[in-house]
């Protein structure tokens, strides 16, 4: 049996990160290795990675090793609204290497909350995510988003679905020479063009990132967007984070499943995000539940 001081650095991290969930009153969320293959073929695009591993179970059925954990619980959750249905977990999931296209084992630990997800959840889900990245490494930083103030203003601007779905695209690319000429092209007027373009500029720290974004907002959408990132960030200060939270609003997560705010973690070291989250209210309307839903995955 192994002790605390034999524990590998990840073994005793998950310890700590499980303590931390639990004493926020997280439940684990026990869930098999696979799902029904149907789950991931419907919700695709929700997926990191389309290419998902598949077989055929001993009743004929068509099964998948789970390539996302958050499917998972939002299939199994609760439909009501009523109060917060706070949920962790520790699971490894099944997916394919960008780089070399062999699938890989990837462990996440990650907290869901589901239900009615006020402005408290919000900022507690957030301040778990901080505190998370603290854990992994002492330098780290939070980029945040929101998907409202982008939604907004392709609504102000009148795109229709397919240009919305290239904006976005382009947009998460940081690919600003391509997004001018596939909104000019489409007879966008060059002031909301331009609009669109500074998005892709607006990363760095959050008092003036929001003062910038204000000023780009353009309707109620994506006015309200940047209001519910103010208070956010107002939240984040009080509980003495803001040296850590940054805002880049050419994070752009899928509209279909996507609303409100939407972030990524770093930690010096790490090539890449070691931690990503959002709100996804509209996978909670689309699989069928009447709530809310906001959490994050630590990739370990």
């Amino acid at each position: 049996m192994k002790t605390l001081s034999t524990l590998s650095e990840q073994e005793r991290l998950v310890l700590v990160l499980r303590d931390l969930y639990q004493g926020h009153g997280c439940v684990r969320f026990p869930m098999r290795r696979f799902e029904e293959y149907a789950l991931y073929l419907e919700n695709k695009s929700f997926l990191t990675s389309e290419r998902v591993l598949s077989f055929t179970d001993g009743n004929g059925k068509l099964m998948a090793l789970k390539p996302d954990v958050t499917l998972s619980i939002v299939k199994h959750a609760r439909r009501g609204r009523e109060g917060v249905e706070k949920l962790y977990y520790i699971e490894s999931v099944y997916r394919a290497s960008p780089t070399d296209h062999e699938f890989k084992e990837i462990e996440q630990i990650g907290v869901e909350y589901l239900g009615n997800v006020d402005r408290y959840a919000t900022s507690e889900v957030m301040w778990l995510a901080l505190e998370s990245l603290r854990l992994c490494h002492r330098d780290y930083v939070l980029d945040m988003s929101h998907m409202g103030l982008t939604a907004g203003l392709m609504e102000d601007s009148g795109l229709d679905e397919e240009t919305r779905r290239e904006a976005f695209r382009l947009i998460s690319q940081k690919n600003v020479h391509e997004l001018r000429t596939v909104l000019t092209g489409k007879g966008i007027p060059a002031e909301a063009v331009e609009r669109f373009a500074s998005l892709l500029t607006l990363s760095g720290t959050a008092e003036e990132m929001l003062e910038k974004a204000a000023k780009l907002a353009t309707g109620d959408a994506s006015r309200k967007a940047v209001e519910e990132l103010t208070q956010l960030y107002s939240d984040l200060t009080a509980l003495g984070m803001e040296g850590h939270v940054r805002l880049d609003f050419s994070i752009a997560n899928d509209l279909d499943y996507y609303n409100g705010v939407v972030f990524r973690g770093y930690v010096e070291g790490a090539p890449r995000a070691v931690l990503s989250g959002g709100r996804y209210d509209h996978l909670m309307t689309k699989m069928g539940k009447d709530a809310d839903g906001f959490g994050f995955a630590l990739y370990l």
